[in-house]
């Protein structure tokens, strides 16, 4: 490797020294369309309960940050030179399109409404940017295959928002090139989901893998709270194996059948199951 001159160093040593030091909100306290997809209930429950996630390289915040520009660029183009109808913020609130289940213990936010003006009705709009090798993947075998993460994050907003059908559109990354594909709501996909978020609500927490070198448990956010010992958190109701989401976005007692705020003398800190 081509020597790097140690003032043009501290730069780059700087650059990621802001990531890792950049104040961040604490974890996401809600079940999200972009991980409803898993297939393990204990993501889905860890994330329920605003358990941490594990440290986010700089490269690989930078690699997000990325893909969100790329987006607003995509949506500029689907507007401005497609021609296309698109609410890219909801007109009531200012904001992303969001909806929300049990006062948010469910939510899911869209990157935007689409209507192709053809009597067709209401698409939900999904942007993702890709690597050549995925893009290529996709185009040739359609995201349901491709990428079935995203295919079920999009029969999550397609259920939650009572659309019937989703715009894919993707942006590869190496050659500028786009693809897209018109996708219909799957009810059968939705259904074998929607059994796994209500285990997830109702208190269960099983693992996807007996391992935690489990290639899907390498990928996870949740990895370091599902697996260590203890996940270093401080004892609040939300964190109790002994509570369950509510119907209010609350937390409510299993052994009083009351929603509860404070912790008792019979907090136990909740932990995923093994896998059966």
């Amino acid at each position: 490797m081509h020597p790097v001159h140690p003032k043009v160093a501290s730069v780059l040593e700087k650059i990621d020294e802001g990531y890792a030091q950049e104040v961040r909100g604490g974890a996401r306290q809600y079940i999200g369309a972009s991980m409803a997809g898993t297939d393990c209930i204990a993501q889905l429950a860890l994330s329920l309960r605003g358990f941490p996630d594990t440290s986010v390289d700089p490269q690989l915040q930078r690699i997000f940050f990325a893909g969100h520009k790329i987006e607003d660029w995509v949506v500029y183009d689907l507007r401005k030179r497609a021609d296309l109808r698109v609410w890219e913020k909801d007109d009531m609130t200012g904001r992303q399109h969001r909806r929300e289940w049990l006062n948010g213990h469910v939510v899911c936010n869209a990157d935007g409404i689409v209507d192709f003006e053809d009597g067709t009705g209401q698409a939900i709009l999904e942007v993702k940017s890709m690597n050549d090798n995925n893009f290529k993947n996709f185009k040739r075998n359609g995201v349901k295959s491709s990428h079935r993460k995203y295919y079920r994050q999009m029969t999550m907003m397609m259920a939650m928002f009572g659309i019937e059908q989703a715009f894919f559109i993707s942006y590869n990354k190496n050659t500028s090139e786009y693809h897209a594909q018109l996708v219909p709501f799957d009810q059968e996909e939705w259904d074998e989901m929607y059994v796994k978020i209500q285990a997830a609500l109702d208190g269960q927490a099983g693992r996807v893998a007996s391992d935690p070198n489990d290639w899907r448990c390498k990928s996870c956010f949740k990895r370091e709270s599902c697996w260590s010992h203890e996940a270093n958190v401080a004892p609040a109701c939300h964190f109790c194996k002994h509570s369950f989401a509510n119907k209010n976005g609350g937390w409510t007692c299993k052994l009083t059948n009351k929603e509860v705020s404070r912790t008792c003398d019979k907090y136990e800190q909740f932990r995923p199951e093994p896998k059966v």
